[in-house]
């Protein structure tokens, strides 16, 4: 059985309703930002995250496909910033070097 492609499933849903041509970058970055606050909450009440995490993606995607952008694109140059990074956990929060 062929194991389904999300990324190129949900760059069509957004197609399909216009959200590419008919929405801005700014508008998808407040969209994602809204979808952070439903990630929050749920975080917060203890309550199932792979809906709000899932949501933030499908955003993430809408901004990548009007950007010509993959997910393995930005997953690669993400990597490569961090690979290498050094720093210390600091109150739960990894610190790089030089920032503290």
């Amino acid at each position: 059985m062929k194991e389904l492609n999300y990324e190129d499933l949900i760059a069509q849903w957004h197609k399909d309703r216009n959200l590419i041509e008919g929405s801005t970058d700014k508008d998808q970055y407040l969209k994602l930002i809204q979808e952070a606050g439903e990630l929050s909450d749920s975080l917060c009440k203890g309550k199932d995250i792979r809906d709000d995490v899932g949501d933030m993606m499908v955003v993430l995607i809408n901004i990548m496909v009007r950007n010509n952008l993959t997910m393995k694109d930005c997953l690669q140059v993400a990597y490569d910033d961090i690979k290498n990074r050094k720093g210390k956990m600091i109150d739960g929060i990894f610190v790089k070097e030089g920032d503290n």
